[in-house]
């Protein structure tokens, strides 16, 4: 099987597994994530989070902005041009103002988009469809995020319900590793990919 086949077939086999969930499964999953990831160190430390808002059926990140805010936190979110193969960061500080963007992804207006660059993010909360406990991450094949996070030198941190996380995701040379892992579960720690240099 082509490595395009298998990553297909694992692909689908995420998203089939996402789709299991009741919308209260994943509600209350969330904030479970919000928890584990409120209560760990690294994050108390950082001062920019980097995160996407949510498509339907994945973490309602949309939640976790407004709790980041009362600790004081900066937030950035991805914004998406079609006919680029780049993602652009502004910074996020309302949930107000929203379209869909490129993709269908929630995304500021362009009348209040800030623009920040990715070196300027201690922590990025990555969207993906299937993980597993080596770092490795499938995404939607578009390699936006890998292009991104090789820019960046912040904590990558995978965001996906347990029954996302899998034995082994094909990879290639170009795609960008894992730090950690948030699931409902709690913070999977990725030995080999440790990164925490911006926060100590």
């Amino acid at each position: 099987m082509s490595s395009s086949s298998l990553k297909s077939d694992v692909r689908q086999h995420g998203l089939a597994q996402r789709r299991t969930l009741t919308p209260e499964q994943r509600q209350a999953f969330t904030l479970r994530m919000w928890k584990h990831l409120q209560a760990w160190v690294p994050f108390q430390q950082i001062r920019t989070l980097h995160c996407s808002l949510p498509l339907p059926e994945e973490p309602d990140t949309t939640t976790w902005f407004e709790r980041a805010w009362t600790l004081g936190k900066q937030t950035a979110v991805p914004c998406m041009t079609l006919g680029t193969l780049e993602l652009k960061h502004t910074r996020l500080t309302s949930l107000e103002h929203l379209q869909r963007g490129a993709f269908g992804v929630p995304e500021p207006i362009p009348e209040f988009r800030e623009w920040v660059q990715p070196e300027s993010l201690d922590l990025v909360l990555v969207p993906g469809v299937a993980f597993d406990q080596n770092g490795g991450r499938l995404g939607f094949g578009k390699g936006y995020y890998d292009r991104f996070l090789s820019k960046t030198s912040a904590l990558r941190m995978g965001v996906a319900f347990s029954v996302q996380v899998i034995p082994d995701v094909p990879t290639e040379s170009h795609d960008v590793p894992m730090n950690a892992l948030l699931t409902e579960n709690g913070i999977i720690l990725i030995e080999s990919n440790r990164k925490y240099s911006k926060i100590h």
